[in-house]
């Protein structure tokens, strides 16, 4: 969409992103930045063979195993103000070896990182190609395949986010605490246009089974955004 309102000569000035950003209250946070995320497969290969005669093959999964440890230990950063600390996870291992004797001759892994602004998406893959390398050994060898979704970015306190913020305030009674804590959104896109700004339901319930939201919050949801219009145009005037 981005690609396309630039193609066609469109300027925005401002974004509202309706993302639940609210934590327990509707209004109680907005989120003025996100970390980027990385996602990374790692594929260790060897070569097959019986266990009984392990000189003959090569296993994949302890080199694996072995890199994994490595790349969890270690601390990326000790936060980027007003960023947290970035964390990688390991969210899956693979090997799909259904026969207790073979040594497989194929393992693999996934991974994802959150990073705040004292990485990028570049550097962070350039890390896990650099530890891949020096993990390998004779007879297995470890492959990298990283996908940025999205660096991190923030919007900088000014007269948008001041906007918001009086908005919500005079509809909720309640001053929203800036945020770049979560996942990642669609704002991660928009940004490069205009300042972005999420304000939306409160999200206790987000991807869970019976995901729901109070009725008589999207309510008060369509009044703030309501007044965010206002006071925009009102400024601009």
């Amino acid at each position: 969409m981005v690609e396309q309102l630039r193609a066609e000569g469109e300027r925005i000035d401002a974004c509202v992103v309706g993302e639940p950003s609210s934590v327990l209250l509707l209004g109680d946070t907005v989120k003025v930045g996100r970390r980027g995320s990385l996602n990374a497969w790692i594929t260790a290969r060897g070569v097959q063979g019986h266990v009984a005669y392990p000189e003959r093959a090569a296993n994949p999964v302890p080199v694996l195993i072995e890199l994994l440890a490595a790349l969890q230990a270690r601390r990326l950063d000790e936060g980027h103000p007003p960023f947290p600390r970035s964390n990688l996870e390991v969210t899956s291992v693979d090997v799909g070896n259904p026969a207790g004797n073979v040594i497989p001759a194929e393992a693999t892994a996934r991974l994802n990182i959150r990073f705040n602004p004292a990485h990028t998406g570049d550097t962070l893959a350039a890390w896990l190609e650099e530890a891949c390398a020096r993990t390998g050994r004779d007879g297995v060898s470890l492959e990298v395949r990283s996908v940025c979704s999205g660096n991190a970015f923030m919007t900088e306190p000014g007269p948008f986010t001041e906007q918001v913020s009086a908005a919500v305030q005079e509809v909720l009674g309640r001053t929203p605490a800036p945020s770049t804590g979560g996942g990642t959104s669609d704002a991660r896109f928009l940004r490069v246009m205009a300042p972005v700004v999420e304000i939306g339901l409160v999200g206790a319930t987000i991807h869970q089974t019976d995901e729901r939201v109070a009725v008589a919050d999207l309510r008060a949801l369509q009044r703030v955004y309501e007044r965010v219009i206002e006071r925009f145009f009102a400024a601009a005037q």
